[in-house]
């Protein structure tokens, strides 16, 4: 394996890991939302967050490594791809709005993630799935503003 290809493998192994959390991350605030209807919008992003793990891991299992374009190892650490990848923190003590402010932030960042990996392929069904995955998340981010606006936003 090139140190292209294990590069790109890290990143992706960190993006199932962060779907992982984000899939954690959303169960734990539908069970405490004080709302019904935002409840049940935290639980479907969780199961979402389910099956891009799944298309991640599917297309690991593909070999999508081997379709970026990058030359070398230090051509993928030259974009800094994991910026997108950060684990963004929450404090325990976390209120609602900071929990929709933290989840739109991890939502942007997992967008700008899957698309310039859909960039960087050169594989027209891997290209697909990674704008496939940036489109969702790009969705994920409409939802929960559109729920911090209807609770955070209307004495504005």
């Amino acid at each position: 394996m090139t140190g292209v290809n294990q590069a790109f493998e890290r990143l992706i192994s960190l993006a199932i890991k962060r779907e992982e959390e984000a899939y954690e991350f959303y169960t734990e605030a539908s069970e405490k939302s004080d709302f019904k209807s935002s409840a049940k919008l935290l639980h479907s992003l969780a199961t979402q967050e389910v099956g891009h793990k799944h298309k991640l891991q599917a297309a690991l299992k593909e070999g999508v490594c081997d379709t970026f374009t990058c030359e070398t190892g230090a051509e993928v650490e030259e974009m800094d791809l994991s910026k997108y990848l950060l684990d963004i923190p929450l404090d325990p003590s976390s209120g609602p709005q900071d929990v929709l402010i933290v989840a739109m932030k991890r939502e942007e960042a997992a967008y700008n993630f899957y698309k310039a990996l859909s960039e960087l392929t050169g594989s027209v069904s891997h290209r697909t799935v990674f704008e496939s995955l940036a489109e969702e998340e790009k969705g994920h981010k409409t939802q929960l503003q559109n729920m911090y606006d209807d609770h955070f936003q209307q004495d504005m």
